[in-house]
């Protein structure tokens, strides 16, 4: 079809193409990572992963063995998807070891990734997966051992091969109760010495009750503290608290300037709003950002909506830019990632996980003695829903003191209904609950 007349073309541009796409915020240049797949390895097989469950293997050299899962790879070389792999050693001196493909892998592919940082390339490359086994050895007649049987154990064997089905019975008998070691007539062999010292060595390398709980820490839906601080301002710092991309975007020189002149600052939360007018004419601008960071995350919780059973869905695009159109839209974009999960949902995890950030912020802003009475209010919670939060987070939650009450100018008889998170070391987090006996 023939253009039509008159049609503007574009002007043509002094030798410098000028892209139209925008850059991303908090990106540096030259971060992209070039990724290779290779699949068809010249210098040599893939490389191989083996898990060895419930087996702690010795630094022992393995033979490979491969076979062909078609005749038209015979010549080829071993691959994931076209060759079925055997690793076998007998250097141990009493145990023979066989790494082999599980079952569970056959619908299942891996990979290895290598990153070099300097010339920020990422290659993967397929990888064969097998599982290791161990076996005690069997011991030939001509062996050490063999020679330096008693009569009484070669009698044992002759009444194994050719006694009476009584006689073999006492025999088996006799040899499973004489499995202990040292006993009087029970001689423990070389292989059973090996598997009971792996046994050992696997118990050894099981992770203590210390590193049991650290693990159980680490996934609960709360902010990582550091458990070897030192004091409370270096449990939960505010780099945990409030990421740095999202830091560099959080604002607070308007309140900043509003306060130090007086002026009034309109709120939604009650938190925010008791102490915008102390944190603004300060210069502590983390203290700020801290307290401008939660007041989004009010904002943020506000603006969700029911999804059934208990979970929170975020809104569309366009509702959710209307209802925080204050806030600046990246902003605004990276909380919802941080804190939905990928179908913008937030199941009960997630929700806790949200609670628990807001609850550590109102200890930073103030300095980790908080009343939990505005953020109990601004979240339309009961006081035993925002204890258990603080509690979470290791801190001690009682009644509100004297010195308290006279620090925040409560009354008494208002004093008697509020609860006081304080967080001190050492810290005590919840112990998990046990199931009901049956």
């Amino acid at each position: 079809m023939a253009e039509k007349e008159g049609k503007k073309r574009k002007r043509q541009s002094n030798g410098v193409d000028v892209s139209s796409k925008k850059v991303a915020l908090g990106a540096d240049k030259g971060s992209n990572i070039k990724v290779t797949f290779s699949d068809n390895r010249q210098n040599g097989a893939d490389p191989v992963f083996v898990s060895a469950p419930g087996l702690t293997a010795p630094p022992i050299a393995f033979k490979p063995y491969a076979k062909s899962t078609s005749g038209k790879h015979t010549n080829a070389l071993p691959k994931p998807t076209t060759h079925d792999l055997l690793l076998q050693s007998s250097q141990h001196p009493q145990l023979d070891y066989t790494a082999t493909s599980s079952s569970i892998d056959q619908h299942q592919s891996h990979y290895l990734a290598v990153y070099d940082p300097a010339s920020k390339e990422l290659q993967i490359t397929s990888a064969h997966h097998l599982s290791l086994r161990s076996i005690p050895r069997k011991i030939s007649e001509e062996s050490k051992e063999a020679k330096a049987r008693s009569f009484a154990q070669q009698r044992e064997q002759l009444g194994r091969e050719f006694g009476t089905k009584k006689a073999k019975k006492a025999i088996a008998s006799k040899t499973e109760n004489a499995i202990v070691k040292g006993g009087k007539n029970g001689v423990q062999s070389g292989a059973q010495n090996a598997v009971l010292e792996s046994v050992a060595d696997s118990a050894a390398a099981a992770p203590n009750q210390e590193q049991v709980e650290q693990d159980l820490l680490a996934s609960k839906p709360i902010p990582k503290p550091n458990l070897a601080a030192e004091s409370a301002e270096q449990v939960y710092a505010f780099n945990t608290l409030i990421p740095q991309a999202e830091a560099r975007l959080v604002p607070v020189k308007d309140w900043q300037e509003k306060a130090r002149a007086k002026e009034e600052i309109m709120f939604s939360h009650r938190y925010p709003a008791h102490r915008v007018a102390a944190v603004g004419c300060t210069d502590n601008i983390l203290k700020l950002k801290a307290l401008s960071y939660l007041n989004l995350l009010m904002d943020f919780h506000d603006a969700l909506q029911n999804a059934g059973r208990g979970g929170k869905k975020v809104p569309k695009k366009e509702v959710l830019s209307k209802k925080l159109a204050a806030w600046p839209g990246t902003l605004v974009d990276l909380v919802r990632r941080r804190f939905s999960n990928p179908q913008n949902e937030l199941p009960k995890w997630h929700q806790d996980n949200l609670y628990t950030h807001m609850a550590a912020l109102t200890l930073y802003v103030d300095d980790w003695s908080t009343n939990t009475t505005d953020l109990k209010d601004d979240l339309k919670m009961e006081n035993r829903q925002i204890v258990q939060f603080f509690n979470e987070l290791g801190c001690k939650v009682g009644g509100m003191t004297e010195k308290d009450r006279e620090r925040l100018g409560v009354g008494k008889a208002v004093a008697g209904t509020m609860r006081m998170a304080k967080l001190k070391l050492p810290l005590e987090f919840p112990k998990p609950r046990a199931g009901r006996k049956r």
